[in-house]
This record gives C-alpha cells, sequence and structure tokens, in this order.
C-alpha cells in the first residue's frame, strides 16, 4: 500500500514537473516569431539560423510538445485500459512524428549545439537511441510482447524528457553561476538522458525482482517440476 501511494505520488510529480518545464518552453514561443536572436535560446545565432538548421528548428518547436503530451497520455493506464483503440492510433501518431519529425530535426540541430562538438554528440546518440526504443517498442507490439513494448517504450519517453531535465539542470548552472557555461552545458547535456536512463533500468529491475520473490514458491514449484530427474541408483 505505502509502495503503490509512493510510486502514484512520483508519477503525479514528474508529470508536473514535465507540464511546467512544457509551459516554460512554450511561453518562449513569441521570441522566435520573429526570431529574437537576443533571447536566451537563439543568443549568438545568427549565422546558423539559415538553412536546413531554420527549418529543423521549427520543425523541432512544434514537434516536441506534441511527443511530451502524447507520451504522457500513452503512459496513462486509464486510457490504456478504458480507451485501448485511441492508445494504439495516438500510439501510432506518436512514433510517426517522432521518428520523421522531431528525431531528424534534432540530428540536424545537433552540430550547432551551444558547448561545440561533445554537446552535438550527446544529441547525435540521444536521437539514435530514442529511435531504437521506438521501433524496438513497435515490434514487441505486433509480435504481441506488451511486457517488453511497455518497456521499450518507457525507455523511449525517458530519453524524450531529456529536454525536460536538461533545462532543469541548465537553470541550477545558471543559478550557481557556472564558471564556464559551455563545459557546463556539455555535462549537462551528457546527464540530461544517461542519469535517468540508468535509473530507469535500476528501478525496472529492482520491480522485476520483487515480482520474482513475490511469485517466488510458484516460480519454485515449476522449477522442481520442470527439472530433468536425476538417476536413481540400482
Amino acid at each position: 500500500m505505502r509502495y503503490h501511494i509512493l510510486t502514484t505520488a512520483l508519477r503525479c510529480l514528474a508529470v508536473a514537473l514535465i507540464l511546467r518545464v512544457l509551459v516554460t518552453i512554450l511561453a518562449n514561443y513569441p521570441d522566435y516569431f520573429p526570431p529574437n536572436f537576443d533571447a536566451l535560446f537563439l543568443l549568438g545565432r545568427e549565422e546558423t539560423f539559415t538553412g536546413a538548421y531554420r527549418v529543423a528548428f521549427y520543425v523541432h518547436i512544434f514537434s516536441a510538445p506534441v511527443v511530451l503530451l502524447g507520451g504522457l497520455i500513452l503512459l496513462s493506464e486509464h486510457v490504456r485500459r478504458r480507451y485501448d483503440g485511441l492508445h494504439r492510433v495516438l500510439g501510432r501518431v506518436q512514433v510517426l512524428v517522432l521518428l520523421t519529425l522531431m528525431l531528424p530535426s534534432s540530428a540536424v540541430m545537433a552540430p550547432h549545439a551551444f558547448g561545440g562538438w561533445w554537446a552535438g554528440v550527446s544529441f547525435f546518440v540521444l536521437s539514435a537511441l530514442t529511435a531504437l526504443c521506438a521501433v524496438a517498442g513497435v515490434m514487441a507490439a505486433r509480435r504481441g510482447r506488451y511486457d517488453r513494448h511497455r518497456r521499450w517504450m518507457l525507455r523511449c519517453f525517458v530519453l524524450m524528457c531529456s529536454a525536460v531535465v536538461l533545462r532543469l539542470i541548465s537553470g541550477a548552472a545558471g543559478l550557481i553561476g557556472v564558471s564556464s557555461p559551455e563545459g557546463a552545458y556539455v555535462v549537462a547535456a551528457w546527464s540530461s538522458w544517461v542519469i535517468p536512463l540508468v535509473l530507469y533500468e535500476i528501478a525496472e529491475r529492482l520491480v522485476r525482482r520483487g515480482s520474482m520473490f513475490t511469485a517466488g514458491p510458484t516460480a519454485g514449484t515449476w522449477t522442481a517440476a520442470a527439472a530433468p530427474r536425476g538417476r536413481t541408483r540400482g
């Protein structure tokens, strides 16, 4: 009971945090129409804000909120159980937007990331892993392995939420007043998805191990029955 209350509280806190950061991101949109190069995100990008980068930027800022909000809805057990058809349709739209708009635009923008080459590599790797998780989740669902589907899509959402974590870490670094903003951004770029992904994998294994212990007597009975019998001495 306490575990259920704790996990519910943590989920509510995570949702509230994601929505809060998302509102902050959307509040900055007036700086992008037309582009204000004195704004924080576009500061010093006059030379790079042309051609493919400009297109990728606008594709990214429109598609990212869509997949974040879509991910929150898809993770809802209430929606999945009561509106299974909606879950399936929204899931297809989610993966389509993710693979054709959000991740390709992120890859185009990565070489111009603040923090230089190392930050860009982080965003490249992040995009590739997110795409891998999304494709693996779709394949698992098609094969009827919904347990694996859930885990892969949770990984995908954890990686997508790196944008939220990145802003939290960058904001904290700004408040502290770090001596090297670019170096701090590189650390934030990697930490924003590596740390949450590692924490997810640890939590997932602990939950699965706890489930195995809970089902211990049954599992033990099955193992004993299924094990080959030893030879009898004559």
